[in-house]
């Protein structure tokens, strides 16, 4: 007997146990089969199988109805023609769900699609007038009507719902949006600027909802200003609206009226100029000078206490030198407006430490492009004896002192101070830079094997530029001293590159010509060609420039100046003949010949420009 219950218990505890995994197999069996069809009733819809798809729709439906279900099932009766199913279905769902305020509309909708427009507006009319109650529902049914492109519906359903709700504050961004794409673009703007009225926080959304407005077409866009300049009347103190008024302007182009407002925004809210200084950059990098000028200007005047007005000074001066080197040569009358500028900065502020940028850069533009030497000399002496003053910035003073003294012909003094700034900043990127000018001294001197061991000691770790500089000179230097070739041709190059740094034009050119004259096919020809083109630049000759840019191209085109002289071809036919045809065949032309040129990306850029301006 003892044995029999040993055998028998385990028996029954593996009975239950097995019951217990059934029971539960069964559960989760049951449990996943409502995911398991949906999932399926997913995939048939996908796969546009509807009779499949319904059939399961339905059938999940009875157990939960939900909104999904609803507009699956419905879905599901239109694509198979089937429409007084629909219907009734609807019928069933409104009855089920009364509070479900979608609902007549979906069934309106479905009256629409059998051409009872009757029945339909009777369900719309009804559902806003009496049964929407709630801002969620009005914006609920309101999403479906825009949905499904009945934008007329829906406007009078929220016009309707601000009368019920008695407020004036709510569905702004939806009768915007509604608006919008109606094409009605000051209506929109109207409802953007009431929403933010009534909520302040939106302003960064509604201010680039309404900039999002325009552009559209000219028309759309006066009706939009209209609108705007209402509003700003209406509400003068209000600054949200003023800076939309303002961006619009800018966004538009009306740049003149943009600085009427900014000034108008500044005086009225009393503000720093910050926002003047800003409108005065946006001008610079619309390459408008006369208004960013006159913003600093209105700084200056208005804004002596600002951290703007000593910043608005020195921005009015690099104006001046930006717009100077659009053009080639540089505009010589936007050279003098530059330095006038760094002048009447310097004479407000006087000639101290911290203005020594705008000290260094009038004399730079006094020294290279208007043949100004006594001013900047005296100015450059003092200034490298400021207290205070850095180490590099004292070395760029004497650099620029000993450019002027080469160019006086003072060599020693010259090489005095190259030398004292090479020593001083040994290693270090200024003394790279002065040693390649003492060894660029020695080559206009003739002294060639020096100029060649200041070169290769420049070490490699200096700028591209001073590096790519000593490499060419030296190059040019080891290709025209060989054992097999005399250094004549080269000595009288150099010393014509001399006499055009120190701006002795006429005798330059004439020691070119008898170069060419006495050796003629040399391998210095190419650069003895970009020379006399760069002088004749230099005066502004453009035909003659272009004569000997054409002779570079035409003769020498694979050698180093060949990308260089079309290059520069096309700018003077963009920029100073204003032929922009011409200069976007040249510049097309420029891309073809040379793809890898470090003009390239500066060429591609224009070409687009030119073409969006054409």
């Amino acid at each position: 007997m003892y044995k029999k219950k040993q055998t028998l218990v385990p028996f029954i505890s593996l009975l239950k146990q097995a019951f217990i995994i059934i029971f539960l197999c069964t559960l989760f069996t049951v449990a996943a089969q409502p995911s398991n069809e949906s999932a399926l009733a997913e995939q048939y819809f996908l796969d546009k199988e509807y009779d499949s798809a319904l059939e399961l729709y339905e059938k999940l439906y009875k157990k939960e109805p939900t909104e999904l279900l609803v507009n699956r099932i419905v879905y599901c009766y239109e694509s198979l023609g089937k429409f007084d199913e629909a219907i009734l279905f609807m019928d069933k769902a409104i009855k089920r769900q009364p509070e479900q305020v979608l609902y007549p509309a979906i069934k309106a909708s479905i009256f629409e699609k059998t051409g009872n427009t009757a029945d339909a507006e009777a369900i719309y009319k009804d559902l806003i007038t009496k049964k929407l109650r709630t801002e969620a529902e009005h914006i609920q049914v309101g999403a479906y009507l825009y949905k499904i492109g009945k934008l007329e519906t829906a406007e009078m359903l929220y016009l309707e719902g601000r009368k019920k709700l008695k407020n004036q504050g709510v569905f702004c961004e939806e009768l915007a949006r509604i608006y919008e794409v109606q094409g009605m673009a000051d209506k929109a703007v109207y409802e953007f600027i009431q929403q933010y009225y009534h909520h302040r926080e939106t302003y960064e959304n509604m201010n680039l909802a309404v900039l999002n407005t325009i552009g559209v077409s000219p028309v759309q866009d006066k009706a939009i200003e209209k609108v705007l300049l209402k509003e700003s009347d209406i509400n003068p103190g209000d600054l949200g609206v003023r800076k939309m008024l303002f961006e619009y302007y800018v966004l538009t182009k009306d740049f003149r009226e943009a600085f009427v407002q900014v000034k108008a925004i500044d005086k009225f809210f009393k503000e720093t100029g910050e926002r003047v200084f800003r409108f005065g950059e946006t001008m610079r990098n619309n390459k408008n000078y006369e208004l960013s000028n006159q913003a600093y200007d209105y700084i200056i005047q208005n804004k002596t206490q600002s951290e703007y007005y000593q910043r608005a000074f020195f921005e009015k001066a690099t104006n001046g030198e930006i717009k100077a080197f659009e053009k080639i040569p540089p505009d010589l009358q936007a050279v003098r407006e530059a330095v006038k500028a760094y002048n009447d900065l310097l004479t407000q502020f006087g000639r101290l430490t911290p203005f020594f940028n705008a000290i260094y850069r009038k004399a730079n533009l006094q020294v290279f492009y208007l043949n100004e030497f006594s001013e900047p000399l005296n100015e450059l002496k003092e200034a490298a004896l400021m207290p205070g003053l850095s180490k590099e910035d004292w070395a760029k003073s004497k650099l620029l002192i000993a450019d002027i003294l080469l160019i006086q012909k003072d060599f020693n003094g010259a090489k005095m101070i190259y030398t004292e700034v090479s020593e001083a900043f040994k290693d270090r990127q200024t003394g790279a830079m002065a040693k390649y000018r003492l060894a660029l001294m020695s080559y206009y001197k003739g002294e060639f094997e020096l100029a060649s061991a200041l070169l290769t000691a420049i070490k490699d770790n200096t700028s591209n530029d001073i590096s790519n500089d000593a490499i060419q000179l030296n190059l040019r230097i080891i290709d025209n001293t060989g054992l097999d070739s005399t250094t004549e041709a080269l000595e009288m190059f150099a010393k014509a590159q001399l006499w055009v740094y120190q701006r002795n034009y006429d005798e330059a050119m004439n020691l070119m010509d008898s170069l060419l004259f006495k050796y003629p096919n040399h391998a210095l020809t190419d650069e003895v060609l970009w020379e006399k083109a760069n002088i004749y630049l230099k005066q502004n000759d453009i035909p003659k420039t272009i004569e000997f840019l054409d002779k570079i191209y035409a003769t020498f085109p694979d050698d180093i100046y060949g990308d260089d002289a079309i290059y520069t071809k096309a700018r003077l036919y963009d920029y100073n003949m204003q032929d922009p045809e011409t200069a976007l065949k040249l510049y097309l032309e420029f891309l073809r010949k040379y793809p890898g040129s470090l003009f390239s990306v500066e060429v591609r850029k224009r070409i687009r420009e030119l073409r969006k301006e054409g």
